[in-house]
């Protein structure tokens, strides 16, 4: 007589398998979150990120067509790559005096656009609307950042929140931060950037970086000039922009 087969117990359920994969999945996700925290500085961070490349043979993305606008993302790049090297050069000074050049440009991305802070200890004197070399430094970098690009550009001046002199060329505050912001304009044209993307702005004392500034330390950030890069072209706001339409009335 045969021997019935004992039955076989049940082996371990396939969901077993599945979740220790997911598992072993979080700890090595979980490690590498512990790995990230620990990069302290911008460098170490991007030999971290050319190492995963290399290893998993990654040479870059989809294709793109070329075109003559530079994306705004490059140039979004560019400048945090600015700020990144501005803010590690001032890390190897130790001195907290106040430096005589002045001017630092800082860069955000805000819903209008990408806005050029320039700003400083010696950005514009006091009630003056005169370009000082530091601040045409500044403004050459920025025109090589803006050059051939068909953006809308706003260029607004601000003043600080003081009464002017009696014998003072200006009339008022806002006249003041206009003129400002149109001496910044007429340094970009003379570096080459075209007039018709500029748009001037004047705020006078309405934006204030630092409302409640007493001293002069304090006033001297809100003696400023923002050049603003817009997301909104050109052409989309004139049809006509290359002025081609004798249909279209012209002058001033």
């Amino acid at each position: 007589m045969a021997k019935r087969k004992k039955k076989e117990k049940p082996g371990v359920p396939e969901w077993v398998v599945t979740f220790g994969d997911m598992m072993a999945l979080l700890l090595v996700f979980f490690i590498l979150l512990q790995m990230f925290s620990e990069l302290k500085r911008e460098h170490e961070y991007q030999r971290v990120i050319t190492a995963v490349r290399e290893a998993f043979g990654y040479s870059g993305g989809i294709g793109v067509l070329p075109i003559d606008d530079p994306p705004l993302k490059s140039i979004v790049e560019t400048l945090e790559y600015m700020a990144q090297t501005n803010n590690e050069q001032t890390k190897i000074s130790q001195n907290d005096a106040p430096g005589i050049d002045g001017p630092q440009m800082r860069v955000t991305k805000v819903r209008e656009g990408i806005v050029f802070t320039l700003g400083g200890p010696a950005m514009f004197d006091e009630a003056s609307a005169e370009i000082n070399p530091n601040v045409r430094r500044e403004l050459r970098r920025l025109a090589t950042l803006l050059a051939g690009r068909n953006n809308k550009i706003v260029v607004r001046g601000h003043t600080a929140k003081k009464y002017l002199a009696d014998d003072s060329p200006w009339d008022d505050l806002d006249q003041l931060s206009f003129y400002r912001a149109r001496n910044v304009k007429d340094v970009l044209l003379e570096l080459g950037l075209e007039d018709r993307v500029f748009r001037i702005e004047a705020v006078g004392t309405r934006e204030p970086v630092r409302p409640r500034a007493v001293d002069e330390a304090d006033r001297q950030e809100n003696r400023r000039v923002e050049v603003i890069l817009t997301e909104q072209l050109v052409e989309e706001m004139n049809t006509d922009w290359l002025g081609t339409d004798p249909d279209l009335a012209r002058g001033g």
